[in-house]
């Protein structure tokens, strides 16, 4: 294998370990060179000088490099074989501590509501929510949820390099959507690109425009899923969601938090019954998917 073609494989590595470009960029530098000043790794790299400082210090929080205390600082690669081992370290942490932290967020939330008088009677009340943990578990909820639902679904899901690769593996996922709308149900599925604040590129959007269309082809190839189909309506924003949601019939929400060892899947589905939140949500949905979203007519 070639140094250009090792180079390539790495940075997909980074890409699905979510690294962003500067990140890459300022690692792959030191990866090649090593001991080099804030300075000279941003002429290298690209990086502005402005933002070295900033990345060097995520790569060694997140294990990869390390740093040493002279005037000025001098940056080096942790060899791979360690380094790559701190990282996985550093993303199953992240991991356990977000799913921690919805879980708990979870119960502060059923005790609120179980002592209230929002709770929509007619509903049951004995689950107010629930975890799937994994692909297997994540489908076999949402084929549960498919079943009662009865009006309206809104989708939120997330778009990178991986994504239309992956999609043929959703088969429990948009084979269930492609029957509720057999029942008449409303879905809207909104797409997202996965990148920072910063104003997007002119080159970087005809790439998320290629890429989006190669979801509308994939989705109409594999499950005869068009956004031209009565009650099916597909749209994509040049940003990222904080978190993403799925709403059936504004009275339940299944919050999905990715995996970040593998950011095209997702890791924990956290299944919540609360009409107030799915209403508060939906007008989120709806702002966003009227003001800021495109449909494939803009392509």
């Amino acid at each position: 294998m070639s140094n250009q073609s090792l180079l390539e494989e790495l940075k997909e590595f980074l890409r699905n370990a979510n690294f962003t470009t500067y990140e890459i960029r300022a690692y792959n530098v030191l990866l090649t060179i090593n001991n080099m000043t804030a300075r000279e790794i941003s002429k290298k790299s690209g990086v502005p000088n402005g933002r070295i400082y900033e990345v060097l210090e995520i790569l060694r929080e997140k294990g990869l490099i390390e740093v040493s205390e002279s005037r000025p600082k001098i940056y080096q690669a942790i060899s791979p074989n360690l380094g790559f081992n701190n990282l996985i370290s550093y993303i199953s942490d992240e991991s356990k501590r977000k799913a921690s932290y919805l879980i708990d967020q979870a119960k502060i939330l059923e005790n609120k509501i179980m002592n209230s008088n929002i709770l929509v009677k007619e509903e049951s009340t004995r689950v107010f929510w629930s975890t799937a943990f994994g692909t297997t578990p994540s489908f076999s909820l949402y084929s549960k949820r498919f079943k009662e639902l009865q009006n309206e679904l809104l989708m939120t899901g997330f778009i990178n390099e991986m994504t239309p690769k992956i999609l043929k593996y959703a088969t429990p996922l948009f084979e269930g959507i492609k029957n509720v709308l057999e029942r008449g149900v409303v879905v809207k599925y909104l797409w997202s690109f996965e990148h920072d604040e910063r104003p997007v590129a002119n080159n970087q959007i005809q790439k998320y425009l290629e890429l989006y269309g190669k979801i509308v082809l994939k989705s109409k190839e594999i499950y005869n899923l068009t956004p031209k189909m009565q009650n099916f309506e597909m749209k994509f924003i040049f940003k990222r969601f904080p978190t993403y949601f799925d709403i059936f019939d504004e009275k339940r929400v299944i919050i999905k938090l990715q995996n970040p060892i593998q950011p095209s899947r997702i890791l924990v589905c956290l299944d919540i019954l609360d009409p107030n939140l799915a209403s508060e949500l939906k007008k989120r949905f709806d702002s966003i998917w009227t003001f800021e979203a495109r449909g494939i007519d803009e392509l």
